[in-house]
């Protein structure tokens, strides 16, 4: 069996910091098509998976029962496409947005959460919304916390999870379920949805835009938003943490918002993640001296993750430097880097953190090339930690407000609790 090729995606920048969320495609010496052997295309698969990826053991997984299960469908297949589809369900049910494979074809599921404006759970019994994203179609169609869902494109919401993972909603965990739920909500790449829900004993059928209008449409706007609130500053990052352009911009709302008494750091939408040379820039304007603000693990060679060295990711100080109290918002759509920004905020003195748990993207990611089936497979290979040591997915608000985007009458509840917590620590001071 031939070696797969990996490729790193960080380039020279820290690989433990790095969450790119961009997929970026190789050629390859694969065998040609007419010669595909499932066989060995899936012993590469399942070799990668489990002596590389950082994170095999943090789910509630049986994961010899399930490669098992998979690599019986994955030798029966005829196709590559076959094999591709059987290769995705099996990833999903380590239910990590970060772990992915491809390529991707129109039939595919938008990716999650960049794809996705439509938190739910799978509670008593039914499948309820729990946050809709900000301007999004979801927000603008009117859909709201507490709605449940009954189905999906034409499946029944418990069909469509199912159709996710090829298994039995009995077989799956309740992590799974969700994971799946949020999938299948997201529609298929740059397809246009249609969703039925009932509230207060009314059904309603929805018609969705593509997840993607929503995210393409940020491309024509400011990667940051700012202005004041009578005083107290308000920044928001607009899915634009891997462009450059980010980092300037935020030292010029800094500039603009320099008299503010206290400041909002907004990263609820960065979906999409991003990368350490747009994050520590911006971090620095928040030290005065070089701060340690996360934490990473790096396999060593014959040593599992857990006894590898853990080491310290670092900041050093930007220009202008703020020295008013600040606080984070957080939620379902802040994903990778934004995790990574969140937890290092928190780090090196933000007075708070408000709102939601965030989307949960596992360790920084590097992208192998599978030699005998020509995909491409994203995994997290390094364990990212805040500085106390925890896990960066296991990380949730001090100040735990859910819905974090959109509460049950269309307003923004984290935010509105954001301004009230700042006048009153102001007031008292």
């Amino acid at each position: 069996m031939k070696s797969p090729v990996t490729r790193f995606k960080h380039g020279a920048l820290k690989p433990a910091l790095m969450s790119l969320f961009a997929i970026t495609f190789f050629t390859s010496s694969a065998k040609a098509q007419g010669s595909f052997d499932p066989s060995s295309a899936w012993q590469e698969l399942e070799n990668v998976i489990t002596t590389q990826y950082a994170y095999l053991d943090r789910h509630n997984v049986d994961v010899h029962k399930l490669i098992a299960e998979y690599q019986a469908r994955a030798k029966s297949v005829k196709t590559h496409a076959e094999f591709t589809d059987i290769g995705q369900q099996f990833l999903r049910h380590f239910y990590d947005p970060h772990l992915n494979m491809g390529p991707y074809n129109e039939l595919d599921y938008s990716v999650f959460p960049t794809g996705s404006d439509i938190n739910a759970s799978y509670i008593d019994g039914h499948f309820v919304i729990q946050d809709i994203k900000a301007n999004s179609a979801a927000d603008a169609a009117g859909l709201r916390p507490g709605y449940k869902i009954i189905s999906i494109d034409g499946l029944s919401a418990q069909q469509a999870i199912e159709k996710v993972f090829g298994q039995q909603l009995a077989q799956l965990t309740k992590e799974q379920i969700n994971y799946g739920l949020n999938i299948s909500l997201g529609g298929l790449r740059n397809a246009t949805r249609n969703i039925s829900v009932e509230y207060d004993g009314q059904m309603k059928s929805i018609a969705l835009a593509a997840t993607y209008d929503a995210i393409n449409s940020l491309n024509n706007g400011p990667v940051i938003s700012f202005e004041n609130f009578e005083g107290i500053g308000y920044v928001r990052f607009n899915n634009a943490l891997g462009n450059q352009k980010t980092v300037t911009m935020f030292q010029q709302a800094l500039i603009t918002l320099k008299d503010t008494d206290a400041l909002i750091i907004d990263l609820r939408n960065t979906p999409s993640g991003g990368n350490t040379g747009v994050a520590e820039p911006i971090l620095g304007h928040f030290v005065t001296s070089k701060k340690v603000y996360q934490l990473y693990q790096v396999q060593e060679s014959g040593t599992p993750y857990i006894n590898a060295t853990r080491q310290q990711a670092h900041v050093t100080p930007s220009q202008p430097h703020y020295d008013k109290p600040y606080v984070v918002l957080a939620g379902h759509w802040t994903g990778s880097m934004g995790e990574g920004m969140t937890i290092g905020l928190d780090a090196i003195g933000a007075t708070t953190v408000i709102g939601a748990p965030m989307a949960d993207l596992l360790g920084g990611i590097k992208t192998v090339q599978l030699q005998e089936s020509n995909n491409w497979l994203e995994l997290g290979f390094e364990r990212l930690y805040h500085v106390n040591g925890t896990y960066r997915e296991d990380f949730v608000p001090h100040q735990r407000v859910n819905p974090a985007d959109r509460d049950k009458n269309g307003n923004d509840p984290a935010l509105r609790f954001a301004k009230q917590y700042l006048k009153r620590l102001l007031n008292a001071q």
